[in-house]
Parts: C-alpha cells; structure tokens; sequence
C-alpha cells in the first residue's frame, strides 16, 4: 500500500491568492516609488521654471567659455610712427584629447620642423601642464615654410594644429628694447598673485592661463599694462559629454575691445639715429625739449631685440644678453648711475656765486692744489694759469673747481645741485627709475656714521666722489641751464589715458639770471671758443637762414650766414683709482676700469630749445667719446627740429587703424 506524498504543493486556489496578494503589494510599493518620482520631478521643474537653476547647470556642462585675448594698443612715436603692434604669428599646437601617442605625434613635428628629442621632450611636458582640449602651442614663431610643411602633414599628425594668433611685435627692435620693453607669457608668480587677491574662480586668472595671452614685463609695456593690454572676448562653445568642441553658440560671442594707445614724446628719426651713433659702446642719449620736458631721445646702447621675448626666449639668447659685460638689458638712461665728473662744475659755480664769490675771482693752476696734507692734482699737469669762473669752465680747470667748492660749502652745492634734478625722482612712465645721489653732510653722517671733511668737499667740486646722477637727470640739468633755471620734468608718453597736459614749470628760487649767465657763457666757451674742450662737439656745420631762422647744412653758398652754435661741458669721471695703471696707455686698461665719458649742451644758443645729454661707459675722455656722439644726435634734432612740427593726434590715429581694421 502507497503512503501519502510528503511536501505535496498547495491546492492551486491558495497560490494564486497568495500571488495576487504579492502582485498588489508590489504594484502599491511601485506606485509610491513612480509617484514620489514624478512628484520629485514636478517639483524640480517648477523650481527650474522660476529660478532655471538646473537649465543653466546642464548649460554650463553643455557649453564652455574659452578666452579670446585682446589686442594690445599700439604705440607710436610723436608723429604716428608704429612702434609696437600686433601681428600674425604662425605656431604648430597639439590637442591632446585628439592623440593617441604625444610622444610619437611630438616627434615627428620636431622631425619636420629639424629640432631634436630634447626640444620634444620638454614641449611635451609643457603642453601636459595645459588644457586638454584646446590647442595649446608647441612652437611659436614659424616661418612660412616652416608653417607650410606642417600645414601639408597634417593628414598624418592626428591631434596637430597650424594656427595663427595675434602676438605682439616690434618693428624696430633694439632701438626701442629699453623704453618701450616687451610683454612675455605670464609667470606661475603673474598667476600666484592674482590667486592670492581674487581666489582661484576669478576671471583675471583664467585670462592669464590662456596660452596666447602676454603681459607686460618691462618700459611702457609694463609701467601701462593696465592701460594696453585692452579688455578680453569670450567665445561659448559647445561640447560633448568628453569635452571636445562640437561648435559655437554665436549668440553668446563677445569680441574683444583693443587696448588703449599712446603717442609717445619721442622722434623715431633721432632714437635711430642715436643708436646708431654709439656703435659698439656702452651708454645713454636723452634729448629733452627745455620748455616742455618732451623727451625726443631715450636711449640705451647696447639695445636688445624685445621680439626675442614675446615668445618665450631661448636660453642661449638670453645667456649671451646675461654675460655681456656692456649690460644689454640694463636700462642705463634710468638705472646708470654715475659720477657726473666735471659735468657737476657748472653746479658749483652757481653755488659758490650764491655763496658771494665776484665775478673776478681767480685762482692760479699750476697742475696742482695742496689741501689737507695732500695734492689733489688737474687734469691738465702743467696747468692752466690764471683762471676765472668762465675760463674756469671753458678749460674745465680741476683746480678752480677745488677752491670754489671750499668757498661754496658741501650743503649749497647739494642744494643746488638738487634743484636742477640731480639726485631726484622722475616718473616717466617705466620701471625701475633710479635716484641717484647727491650726498651732504647730513647724510654722511646718517649713512656713513662718521663726519664730513675738507677734502670730501675738494672732491665735490670735480663731481666725484660718493655722488651719482643718471644720464635723464644729467639731461634735465641741462634742460634747466638751458631755459634759465625753469624746474622743467621730462615725459615719455605724450598721449593717452590720464595723461595730461605738461604744467607750465615754475622758475627756481634763489638761482639768479647773472648766475646763470656766468655759467652759461662758460660753457659757450667749452663749444666755441680756443681752448675750450668740446671744440669738435661745437662744430655742427650749421647755419640759420636769414629768411625762416632755421638750421641749415653749411654750404659754401651760405657760409656768410650765422653759424647755429650749442653750448656744453664735457665730463671725465673715474670709476676706479689708476693705482697702477697710471702711466699705461689707456687701450691696455681693462675695460670696465676705464673712466666714464660724459658730455651735456642745450641749443641753439641763439634761442635754446633742446637739451642733449651722454653717457659712454668707460670710454674715456668725455671731449674725445662722449661729446662727438652728442654733436650728432644735436646736429640732427636741431636740423629736424621736431618740436615745432605738428605732433600726431591719437584720436586721429585710432579712428584711422579702426578703419583699416
């Protein structure tokens, strides 16, 4: 007999009421989760429709803002002459999202373009540092064949672009590497300091890493970043989930506006022209209007090519430009600071007038004068004999010099000097500015704990010593001789934003018109006279019309007419003691032991208008270096005669370059 079936199923009317109680369970709970679903997703949208919270979040994952740098203003010289600008620059970047192998892709560019594995490799690790999915440059500054052959391999280099992108350039390189400056890609301390004032999320810093986008770094370009560098664009594009860019929402494009401009003092024609005048010296030219202080010349010798610069430049360049013992990058009109030598004379005479000296006051040169203990010996050994304060000047006699600043005192001379811009500040619009040094003897004490003495002050009286001037003020005292003792400042930059009108200058208290006088007869004598010291710098070959009073060449149809004459002084300062290079002949002196060159002037004599200012690193003799360099750079200005010419009008000049544009 069979028994019962352990475990036998349920009877078919229980399972199906226990499925249907399963089923509407199931049915409930997905109901709820559907409903809070829906409820959840009704709320959202009728949030989004009041704020569009959500809208503008997907947006941004959908779209992405890419910079578009502006371009810089441009800068002219004083009569609309292009002196930095922007330019096309041809460059091979990558996309790095769009390569498979960036070592592979990188070294066939260096291939095509003849660089080596390690210029690959260190623009490797420069690109990786950037953004994935823009182009970011490997090369900059392609020629066009060098463009041209990357542009026909680009079937074969997956992720390679040839592009072309505004930069910034410099038509006349090293005349104007030191006034003007350069601009350069911004340092990782550029962005550090934005970083620190406005936070990681400001729109300054996502400007400076954009790779196209430069920033001033020297002369105008840096003192005036604000006022080039312009305002950016934007462009809004559209991208996919991976980033890549699918196109362009046009409607949200803002083009950048172009920075300001700015017409500067300077005349194209005579900074060319005083360039090429130093050759292979070391030095500095200013020429300055007496009445206004407009700076026509600002230059620095041996100039450097700021276009080096613009894109990075390479480490053998700017080695060489770092070892030059004649300084390439150093900007001499502000940062030289030397003793003014017998430039300085002119400064004691005017004291030692003030301090009563007569006018017939005179000293016997016999090479020589003994004070304290010591011979503090001419220039001249056997002397210039009898002399006053206008032979004095004309000779540049060391000896007269040394008595006068005895009976002026230090604190007259320093007063003096200092009203007439030496060891004063000017802002002219670059970095850098150096003051120089007019000690007196409450400064020796103060820096020098110890007190002043005789023979500091016999010293003074030559312009040597601890005192330092730059050539710009050395210019300025001469601009103020020149127009008979008006506080004349200099400018650089003639128009453009918060630039104003030059003040009228005022007239120097306690610097009387037959002090004056005196001083500025000497050194008519230096330029004119026999015996005077810059004889061959006087020498313009010049003459005045007698219809229009203008400068003409001297020719042998007019050489009835009135000579144009300048009036100046020449200056020897020592940069070291001769110890035992005296005696040797000077060539065998090494060179950076060799004294400095100085020479200062202002004219036409007959109604001065400029002042000229040089400075020759250890060239020597100021009559035989310095003053010849001077005499061309003045034959030329007052030829030119630039500042009764009608100066360009940036207005006009921007209104011209929008319709080019």
């Amino acid at each position: 007999m069979k028994g019962k079936k352990v475990g036998s199923t349920l009877p078919k009317r229980d399972a199906t009421v226990i499925f249907n109680r399963r089923a509407t369970l199931l049915s409930f709970i997905g109901v709820g989760v559907l409903g809070t679903i829906l409820f959840r997703m009704g709320q959202l949208q009728a949030t989004n429709l009041i704020s569009r919270e959500y809208s503008d979040a997907a947006d941004e994952n959908r779209f992405d803002t890419r910079i578009i740098p502006p371009p810089r203003g441009i800068i002219y010289d004083r009569f609309g002459v292009v002196l930095a600008q922007t330019s096309k620059d041809y460059q091979v970047a990558v996309v790095q999202n769009d390569v498979e192998n960036m070592e592979e892709v990188v070294g066939r560019v260096a291939q095509i373009l003849g660089l080596d594995s390690e210029w690959a490799r260190r623009a490797i690790i420069r690109v990786r540092g950037g953004s994935r999915y823009e182009p970011q440059p490997l090369k900059d500054g392609l020629t066009w064949e060098e463009f041209n052959a990357i542009n026909v391999r680009l079937p074969e280099l997956r992720g390679i672009v040839a592009q072309s992108v505004d930069v910034r350039a410099y038509p006349y390189d090293i005349v104007y590497g030191h006034p003007i400056g350069y601009v350069q890609k911004p340092t990782q301390r550029d962005l550090d300091l934005v970083l620190e004032e406005e936070g990681e999320g400001s729109s300054r810093a996502t400007y400076l890493r954009n790779p196209h986008v430069r920033v001033g770094k020297a002369g105008l370009e840096a003192a005036m970043e604000t006022e080039l560098h312009g305002i950016a664009g934007y462009r809004k594009i559209i991208v996919n989930a991976r980033g890549v860019e699918q196109g362009e929402d046009e409607a949200e494009r803002r083009e950048p506006q172009r920075g300001s401009g700015l017409v500067l003092t300077l005349d194209h024609d005579l900074q060319r022209i005083a360039m090429q005048n130093f050759g292979e010296q070391s030095g500095s030219a200013v020429v300055m209007d007496i009445h206004n202080g407009d700076m026509l010349v600002m230059a620095s010798a041996p100039g450097f090519d700021p276009n080096l610069f613009v894109n990075g430049i390479g480490q053998a360049d700017f080695r060489a430009y770092n070892e030059d013992e004649k300084k390439p990058l150093y900007h001499k009109t502000v940062t030289g600071v030397y003793a003014p030598g017998s430039t300085f004379k002119m400064m004691v005479g005017i004291a030692a007038k003030q301090a009563g000296v007569e006018d017939d006051w005179a000293v016997g040169c016999s090479g020589g004068f003994a004070y304290g203990g010591r011979v503090f010996h001419c220039w001249r050994a056997g002397g210039h004999g009898r002399v006053n304060l206008h032979d004095a000047i004309k000779y540049s006699c060391d000896v007269y010099f040394y008595q006068a600043a005895l009976r002026a005192g230090p604190e007259r001379i320093a007063a003096v000097a200092r009203q007439f811009g030496l060891g004063q500040h000017f802002d002219v619009d670059v970095p850098n500015v150096r003051n120089g040094l007019i000690p007196d003897p409450t400064w020796w004490r103060e820096n020098r704990n110890e007190g002043w003495t005789g023979g500091l002050t016999v010293n003074y009286g030559i312009g040597q010593g601890a005192m330092g001037v730059t050539p710009l003020q050395l210019a300025v005292m001469a601009a103020r001789l020149g127009n008979n003792g008006f506080a004349v400042a200099p400018r650089l930059v003639r128009e453009g934003p918060g630039i104003s009108e030059p003040v009228r200058p005022a007239r120097m208290e306690g610097v009387e018109a037959e002090f004056l006088a005196r001083v500025r007869d000497g050194m008519f004598g230096v330029c004119n006279e026999p015996g005077g010291t810059a004889m061959r710098a006087g020498n313009l070959e010049l003459v005045r019309h007698p219809e229009t009073d203008a400068a003409v060449p001297l020719t042998n149809e007019n050489r009835g007419w009135q000579p144009v004459q300048i009036a100046g002084k020449t200056g020897t300062a020592q940069v070291r003691a001769l110890g035992s290079n005296r005696g040797r002949h000077y060539s065998t002196i090494e060179w950076r032991y060799r004294d400095n060159a100085l020479f200062c002037c202002f004219g036409p004599w007959h109604e001065p208008r400029y002042a000229c200012a040089v400075v020759v690193e250890h060239g020597g003799a100021g009559s035989g270096v310095a003053g010849p360099i001077a005499r061309e750079i003045m034959r030329a200005t007052l030829l030119r005669d630039p500042s009764r010419r009608t100066a360009a009008n940036l207005a006009e000049l921007e209104r011209n370059l929008a319709r080019n544009a």
